[in-house]
C-alpha cells in the first residue's frame, strides 16, 4: 500500500535544476512560466552585452538575459530559455539544458548573504541546496533584474 503524505510535514516547492556554461543552478518553479527552445532574437541597441535582445513569446516581447555573459564574461550557447512568469517580469534567461525538477523543503535551503558589489555569482544568488551530492546555487531573480535595470541606466 502506498504511503500517504504526512499532512503536518512542511510543504516543499519544486525547483528547476539547469546548467549555464556547465555550472548548475536552480530556480523555484513558482517563478517559471515556461522552458522553450530559443528561436529568433531581435537585437536592441544601447543595452549591456549580456542582453542580446528580445524574444517573442505569444506576441509579447521578453528581454533575453545571458547569465553566462553577466557572471562569467562568456556567452551562453543559444539553445534553450527559461521564461519567467509574466507577473514577475517579461524576461527570459539563456540556459544550456534542464537537468532535473526536484522537491525542496524550506529547511533544505541554505541562505547566502548577498554581495551586491561583487559582480560575481554571489551577487545574484539567494540560497544553495544539495542535489545529488552537489551544492547548487539558487538564482535570485530580483537581484538579476535589479542589476539589469542598473546597468541599463533605466
Amino acid at each position: 500500500m502506498p504511503e500517504l503524505p504526512d499532512p503536518e510535514a512542511p510543504a516543499g516547492e519544486k525547483y528547476l535544476i539547469f546548467t549555464i556554461l556547465g555550472d548548475t543552478y536552480a530556480l523555484p518553479s513558482s517563478l517559471i512560466g515556461e522552458i522553450a527552445l530559443l528561436d529568433t532574437v531581435y537585437p536592441l541597441p544601447l543595452l549591456p552585452p549580456y542582453i542580446p535582445g528580445i524574444i517573442n513569446r505569444y506576441s509579447a516581447p521578453y528581454a533575453l538575459i545571458d547569465i553566462g555573459l553577466l557572471l562569467r564574461k562568456t556567452a551562453t550557447p543559444r539553445a534553450k530559455v527559461v521564461v519567467l512568469k509574466e507577473q514577475i517580469d517579461k524576461a527570459a534567461f539563456l540556459i544550456d539544458d534542464v537537468i532535473d525538477i526536484v522537491d525542496v523543503l524550506p529547511s533544505d535551503l541554505l541562505q547566502i548573504e548577498q554581495e551586491a558589489n561583487s559582480g560575481g555569482v554571489a551577487s545574484v544568488v539567494t540560497a544553495s541546496l544539495q542535489w545529488k551530492e552537489t551544492n547548487i546555487f539558487v538564482l535570485d531573480i530580483e537581484q538579476v533584474l535589479n542589476r539589469v535595470v542598473n546597468d541599463s541606466g533605466s
